[in-house]
């Protein structure tokens, strides 16, 4: 597992509940809602296949878990935290979990700021 980004001041026991916790929902769960979040890690690991990919793992300020290896929500958040760090403003905490469907009808989840 390789951390790419992360809230600062993750212990290892943080890390560890956002990665391999038993209580990690899966991100659909929360689609259509509003998270305001107190931690995030985003890490690269190999999925069951042994194939790379690319997972953010959050924790919500009421300690809910979410978790997803969705290529445009994970991108969308990457580019949101680079684009406030590139204008020198403080990182967002609330985010807004969307959906879309793509042209072939596949449904994806979606990332923005609330």
């Amino acid at each position: 597992m390789e951390i790419i980004l992360k809230t600062d001041n993750l212990t290892a026991a943080d890390i560890f509940a956002l990665t391999k916790g038993d209580d990690v929902k899966k991100m659909r769960d929360a689609e259509g809602e509003t998270l305001e979040l107190a931690k995030y890690v985003m890490y690269n690991d190999k999925d069951v296949h042994d194939e790379p990919m690319t997972v953010l793992a959050v924790e919500t300020v009421t300690g809910v878990r979410y978790a997803t290896n969705s290529k445009t929500f994970v991108r969308n958040f990457s580019d949101i935290m680079e684009i406030h760090k590139a204008a020198g403003e403080p990182a967002p905490t609330k985010f807004v979990v969307g959906s879309g469907t793509s042209n072939h009808g596949r449904k994806y989840l979606t990332c923005s700021v609330a």
